[in-house]
């Protein structure tokens, strides 16, 4: 709604190169202000691109972010309301939980 792309960049072998496309990509009369992923696989380099770039970034700080059992870990750890979860490599790490 109102947004116009200008182009689609590829990930190239290093951010420099890859916040090189996109800068070249955008023309000089075009200010860079965001970085959006086409896709899920394409998350983890929109948020160390953006990072990269000193764009407004979700950034690479915290490893595996969108996993949702460290999400709720991470908002229970701030005070803020979680569910009720375990985790575990085996069946009997969990089965208390049961």
């Amino acid at each position: 709604a109102g947004l116009t792309y200008y182009a689609q960049v590829e990930e190239e072998e290093t951010l420099e190169k890859t916040a090189s496309a996109v800068k070249i990509a955008a023309g000089i009369d075009n200010a860079v202000v965001a970085c959006v992923a086409g896709g899920e696989a394409g998350v983890d380099c929109a948020d160390a691109l953006s990072e990269h770039m000193g764009l407004r970034t979700n950034g690479t700080d915290i490893p595996n972010r969108r996993d949702k059992k460290l999400q709720q870990e991470l908002i229970r750890d701030r005070g803020m309301r979680s569910v009720r979860q375990a985790g575990g490599d085996k069946f009997e790490d969990v089965e208390a939980f049961l």
